[in-house]
Order: C-alpha cells, then structure tokens, then sequence
C-alpha cells in the first residue's frame, strides 16, 4: 500500500510521512539496489579479472607457482592438483600470491580500472578480501553471522539459502553493500578441530620467518595446509580399527589405464579454470559441489590416462565410451542422479569449448551423450541390486565347474533374466528383478556357472551399459 508524503508515517510517530520514515525507506531501496548492482558485477568483474591475468602470466610462470603452492600447504609434489584443490589454487594465485612483478594480480589489475565507480568500489572489496578460517555463531532470518577465528571480527552474510551451513570453514568473503558474500571455493572442518587450528593461526601470526619465504596474505593459507593433513589423519585414526578387521576387497578396473603421468597442460588447466568461472562460481553452493565432483572425476581420468600429453583432439568416441560408460562405473559409489549431474556438467564444458572456438569435442560427446543420459543411471541402479541379489549364494558351497571371467550380455525377457552364451539365450537364476531393467541390455563382467537347465552367477565385477554402436571386447578391453 502507497502512503501519501503528507499522510500519517505508518510508524505511528504521529509525523507526516515526509518528515518520519520516507527518507529511511527510500534509502533502503538505494541500498538494496546496489547491492544487487554490486553482487552481479562481482561475477563480472572476477571473470574479467581472471583473463586479464592469463595474458600476463605465460604457462613456465605458472608451473613455477604451482610448485610453490604445493610446497605452501605441503602438498606432495609429484602428484598432481586435485580438481577441488585447482579451484583454490586459481584464487591465491590471482588474490594472494606476489606473482606479477613482487605485487598481487588483483592489485595490478584493479589500478588499470578507470573512470567506473561502481567497478573501482567492488575492485577495492577484491583487495581487502583475505581467505581465513571462519566459525558460524548465528542465524537470524535472512542472514548468517560469521566470526573470524585469528581476531574475532565478525561478519554479517546475507542469503543464507546460497550457503552450506557448516559450523566451521575455510573461506573467503567480499563485502557487497552493507553485507558479505562468500567469494570462490571453501573446506568445512569438524568443530572439534578449532582448538587446534586456533594454536597453528597463534603461531604463523606471530612468528616471523626467514628470508620472508612468504608473504602475510599467505599464512591461513599455511593452516590451511596443515588442517587439511590433520583433518586426514583423524579421519584414518577413527576408522584404523575397523579397517583391520575388514577383509580387503580386490578392485580391478576393465578400463585399461596407463600409469599416472602427471599434471595435465597448464592451457588445460586455464580453461577448466575459466569454464569454472564463467559457469560454475555463479550457481549455488550445492550446485557447485555436484558440478565440482563431476569435475574432480573428469580431472582425474585425464591426468591418470594422458597426464601432461592431453589435448581435447584425443577425446575420439572410443575414449568417451570407455571413459563414460565403464571407467566412471568403476569407480564405485555411483548414485543414478550422480549419473546424470556428471554426463549433464560434461555437456555444459563441452558446449563451451565448442562456443568459445577452442575444441570441438560436443558432437563426438553428443552422440555418446544420447544413448547414455538414460542408460547410465539405470547401470548404476541395476549394478547395486546385482551386487545384492543377483550372485547366487544358495549355490556357493557347490563345486565350480568354470572359474573363468568373461564378459556376458544380459537383459530381462517375459520369463525371467537371461545371458547370451555362444549365441543363445539361456535363462539366469536369480530373484525377480525390479521394473526398471525391462528392455534394456547390460554387459556384465564376472563369474557364470552354467548348468544344464539354468546359469548363475558366482562372482560380479562390473555391470556397464550396452551402446547401440559398441564392441564388447573392444570397450570393455577383455578377451
């Protein structure tokens, strides 16, 4: 509802409205306006930020801060950045790294801005933004309450739907407005560490170090590192006594993988970084975690299979068939929406290599793409209820006439389960199978007993889906 300037203030002063609250409602307005202004031109402005940068830092230059990043949170050197890991690397280099001429990137560049307040005032937040180690302490309605651990100061966050409510993190905010927002990649730590981590801030604060090896802006950076392999090491000791009395699994993948070779090209790494960019840092903070992981996984592939000799011409058919529909599947602990979040998060990258001119890998994906966004959910959903049901333990303490492994073809008819064998259909023994598996086809690797009257499976290692334009032995590697 309007209120005339000369009517009663709603407030119930008894002053006209002119002269009670117009002025404040009317200055919340301008507030939330630039806000809203400021928080939109952050994406902007980091995106612009970032290839600025790129054409000044050439690829020997990186190589060189990536290994002094590693030596920063004692990273091993000879393996390579994780995905996750690159996200952060990305933001020290461009934020808090003396990279470009003994100064900050985002120093250089800010001082370039001329003549544009609102870029100048949102470059100067970019500035001030340190990453540390942040407890939250509140929530009240549409804002989080955030309290630095190394000083205490504490911050205000609006929208708090936009963030995961970890009562512990490693972060970096940038003020927009009145308020902050959460600015790039960030770790959760359990509660119980900040003791710890409270004494290691203590001590990089106030020891000075020789030869200043590192700059201010890099001591929670330090912690970080060091929080990071502690967190890891409670972790082993809380589970060290049930490991022990587990009996090891053998895991073999059919995918044949060369040995690790490395980190993968630093012009790779910078365009995983700006598709990162351009796509990823503005969703939100769930979404990024699921496109995060599919990334992570993509990144690990690629430098396990290629390592430094990968190029986007490499990611023939036959690669994108091994990769996505028995690689990913080995890798255990799939869900059906994990399917679907990664084959959708490598359409979104491959589009953008095709739009940005720098690959053409979609057309070679899309047509994997078409047959697996439905059959590679269902191949995880049918694996797990295999695993369960489909090996038959009634039968296990029976003479094994055939040890071998091989790989079968196997759907489900009108009557039941059956597995093709030298051309012939011949029926599988196994509990009814859910609805789900009705009219597809499913490549599975493993032990098969067969008997005059019925099959069944003693061991299963793999399920994959079948592809219309597949080769078993030549997908699957097994002859």
């Amino acid at each position: 509802m309007m209120v005339g300037r000369n009517e009663p203030c709603p407030c119930g002063s008894g002053k006209k409205y002119k002269k009670c609250c117009e002025r404040v409602v009317t200055l919340s307005v301008v507030e939330k306006a630039r806000e809203d202004r400021e928080s939109q031109l952050k994406h902007e402005l980091l995106n612009e930020l970032n290839q600025w940068f790129y054409r000044r830092m050439s690829a020997e230059m990186q190589l060189e801060w990536i290994e002094r990043f590693k030596k920063l949170l004692q990273l091993e050197p000879k393996r390579p950045i994780s995905y996750d890991m690159s996200a952060f690397f990305r933001f020290w280099l461009l934020f808090d790294a003396s990279c470009l001429n003994g100064k900050r990137p985002v120093e250089i560049w800010s001082s370039t801005l001329r003549k544009d307040p609102y870029k100048e005032r949102v470059a100067k937040n970019f500035c001030a933004s340190r990453v540390s180690f942040y407890e939250l302490v509140d929530r009240t309605g549409e804002k989080l309450i955030y309290r630095k651990l190394v000083d205490g100061k504490r911050i205000i966050v609006k929208h708090p739907e936009k963030h995961v409510l970890e009562p512990l993190i490693f972060a970096r905010f940038v003020r927009i407005g009145n308020h902050y927002e959460m600015f790039g990649p960030y770790t959760s730590f359990l509660h119980e560490m900040r003791g710890e981590i409270l004494v290691q801030l203590e001590k990089y604060n106030h020891l000075e170090e020789e030869n200043n090896r590192f700059t201010a802006w890099e001591n929670g950076w330090k912690v970080y590192g060091w929080s990071i392999h502690r967190a890891e090491e409670r972790k082993n000791s809380t589970t060290v006594s049930s490991a022990a009395t587990k009996t090891p699994v053998e895991k073999s993948s059919t995918w044949p993988l060369a040995e690790k070779k490395g980190e993968l090209p630093i012009r790779i790494m910078q365009q995983f970084e700006q598709f990162f960019v351009e796509h990823v840092a503005t969703l939100q903070k769930g979404t990024q975690l699921l496109y995060c992981k599919s990334m992570e996984e993509f990144h690990l592939y690629l430098s396990m299979r290629f390592g430094s000799a990968f190029d986007w011409s490499l990611l023939d058919e036959e690669t994108m068939i091994h990769f996505l529909s028995v690689w990913y599947l080995d890798q255990g602990k799939n869900t059906p929406q994990g399917a679907r979040v990664f084959l959708n998060t490598l359409k979104h990258l491959f589009r953008w290599l095709e739009e940005e001119k720098i690959a053409s890998v979609y057309p070679v994906f899309r047509k994997v793409y078409i047959h697996l966004i439905r059959a590679l959910p269902s191949a995880v959903e049918i694996r797990k209820w295999l695993l369960d049901h489909g090996i038959n333990r009634e039968m296990a303490g029976e003479e094994i006439t055939d040890d071998r492994k091989e790989t079968y073809m196997f759907t489900v008819s009108s009557t039941g389960p059956i597995v093709l064998i030298e051309g012939k259909w011949r029926q599988v023994h196994m509990s009814p199978l859910p609805s789900f598996t009705t009219e597809q086809r499913f490549w599975i690797h493993g032990k098969l007993e067969k008997r005059e009257t019925s099959c069944y499976f003693t061991q299963i290692d793999g399920v994959y889906p079948v592809l219309m334009l597949d080769n078993p032995l030549q997908i699957l590697n097994l002859k």
